[in-house]
């Protein structure tokens, strides 16, 4: 189908077809007051997930594939998967306050996604092979997280995924996984610039099978 172009709206960024809610969306406001005091990790849509989702215009998922959203948040990539290319989504995050804001996205663009509240760690082999793609965005923030996100993947792999994409702006903690995912899994990074709705550069760590 095709894509539509980059549109600013008073409540939400329309992006490749997907409604990608502000924070004076006024659902967004709502649960923002409900949750006055609460940390969220995932407390806003990060630039990244636009840059993901142009490089997966190119290099789109095959359809009704099934794929896990590491560290979702609030789901924009996901939900462009699933609306775009009818795949079969799963997001994962280890902040249970972002299920309202996964929940409400995902009801703006009247798309159905599964969230679960959990670590990538708890991940199992078995439930790794069932999914054919991983993607993730902005999860390598801090030091502490890159080995146990290097073991996930290696999982993963051996598991069966058949493609990782995990996309940042190139924080120290994500080259370091990048090189031992290079050194271990023949990993690539990919440098992809957009152009709207901001013009904005990250880089992706790509592994195919």
């Amino acid at each position: 189908m095709p894509l539509e172009n980059s549109t600013n709206q008073a409540h939400y960024i329309e992006y490749l077809g997907i409604k990608a809610l502000k924070s004076k969306h006024p659902g967004v406001r709502k649960i923002k007051r409900q949750q006055q005091g609460h940390s969220a990790h995932g407390n806003k849509v990060w630039r990244s997930s636009f840059v993901l989702m142009d490089y997966l215009t190119t290099y789109p998922p095959e359809e009704h594939s099934k794929v896990l959203d590491i560290g979702c948040g609030w789901g924009l990539t996901g939900l462009f998967l699933a609306k775009q290319y009818s795949a079969h989504v799963t997001g994962l995050d280890i902040d249970e306050s972002v299920a309202p804001f996964f929940a409400l996205q995902s009801e703006v663009n009247q798309c159905e996604m599964t969230f679960e509240a959990r670590s990538f760690e708890s991940l199992t082999s078995q439930e790794l092979s069932t999914y054919q793609t991983i993607i993730g965005t902005d999860i390598c923030f801090w030091d502490e997280m890159t080995t146990p996100l290097f073991i996930m993947l290696g999982l993963a792999i051996e598991a069966g995924v058949e493609r990782i994409i995990i996309a940042d702006p190139g924080r120290p903690p994500f080259w370091d996984l990048v090189d031992r995912c290079a050194e271990a899994y023949g990993a690539e990074v990919v440098t992809r610039r957009i152009y709207e709705p901001w013009k904005t550069e990250k880089y992706m760590l790509v592994i195919e099978k």
